[in-house]
Parts: C-alpha cells; structure tokens; sequence
C-alpha cells in the first residue's frame, strides 16, 4: 500500500508540527527556593502577623517557623547586629526609636533577633529551541515571590518586629548574542592588556 503524495506531505507537515512542539519543551527550566516551610507569600505573612510585641514568646516563634533550631534559613542576630541593621540611618535618635527597640539598646547582649530571608523563583526559559541552544538568542520568564522579617528578642520575649518583601516577582529576560556559539570565545581568543 503506498501513500499518496497528498497523504505523505500531510505526515510531513504533522511529524514537522510534532517536533516543532517537543522542542519548546527541550528548553531547560529551573527552580531557586531558600527552604522554609512556607509554600507561598501570604503563608509567611500568616505567621508574621501571629507575632505580637511583648506577648509572643521564643517557644512560640517554633509554631510559626521563625525558631533556628527548629527551622531551616533563620538567622540569629547578635546585638550588634541588631542595632547595625535596625537603627542606622539618617534621623535615627533615641528618642525617636520604638519601643522595643529602645529597650534592645538598654539591654545590650541580652538583646538578639532573628532573621528570615526568603526568595522562591521559577525561571522557565522559552523560545526556539535551537536559536536558544546555540546561543542566539535566550528568553527567561522568572516568576516567585520573596519575604523577609526581622523578630527582636529580650532573652525570649518578643519585643519588636519588622518586615518587607515582594509577594510576586515577575520578570523577563531577552539575551541577543548576534555571533551565537562564537560570542563567547571571543574574550577567551584575544589577549587582555599586559599580554
């Protein structure tokens, strides 16, 4: 039984279709998280809101996943530290400083804090595969979302709490590279001053 030349042409145009499609799924993709255990922004907006000044204690920073011992990624601070991080700047006086941490300046070493710095992001190029295999042209789209919190201590009593963050990154990025392959052996090839 032989195919008719429409026939044939039309396996032609979907076999093409086929790869076409599987190729833009060879394109790499990847994942940059710092490990915490919360899944999303506003999970770890959750936690932070559940700490109360003068109220929360050490023990109960575990449930809400800012204990280091007890949690990856969380930073203690000494009270250096504290008072480089959360009291410097223009207008910084005394006087002017909240109430915890004017108490942390008073206690000195009893004073320690604790940091959580978070960025989750997925970056997923796309594009032409073979223009971006050969290093033509590359298109990354990253997506994620950061957080991060500093939690004042006197011995184990919160005091004082600060955060910031970005609930959702999304950024794009195009590379043109108008010798491909050859764009990089070009520093590699020609001698730098003194040579």
């Amino acid at each position: 039984m032989t195919l008719s030349r429409k026939s044939a042409f039309g396996l032609a145009i979907l076999a093409l279709t086929g790869i076409l499609v599987a190729c833009g799924s060879l394109l790499p993709h990847g994942e940059r998280k710092i490990i915490s255990q919360w899944g999303s922004f506003e999970e770890a907006m959750q936690a932070y809101d559940k700490v109360v000044p003068y109220t929360t204690r050490a023990e109960e920073l575990k449930e809400l996943g800012f204990s280091p011992k007890d949690h990856p990624n969380v930073r203690i601070l000494n009270h250096a530290e504290v008072l480089d991080r959360l009291l410097t700047g223009p207008g910084r006086y005394e006087e002017a400083l909240p109430t915890g941490l004017h108490d942390c300046l008073l206690v000195g070493d009893e004073c320690s804090a604790y940091s959580v710095n978070l960025r989750v992001t997925y970056d997923t190029r796309y594009g032409n595969f073979l223009v971006d295999m050969l290093n033509f042209k590359r298109k990354v789209e990253t997506k994620g979302w950061e957080f991060n919190a500093v939690i004042v201590l006197i011995k184990d009593q919160v005091v004082y709490k600060t955060w910031s963050g970005t609930p959702e990154i999304h950024e794009y990025s195009d590379t043109t590279n108008p010798l491909g392959p050859l764009q990089t052996i070009g520093p590699s090839i020609i001698p730098g001053p003194g040579l």
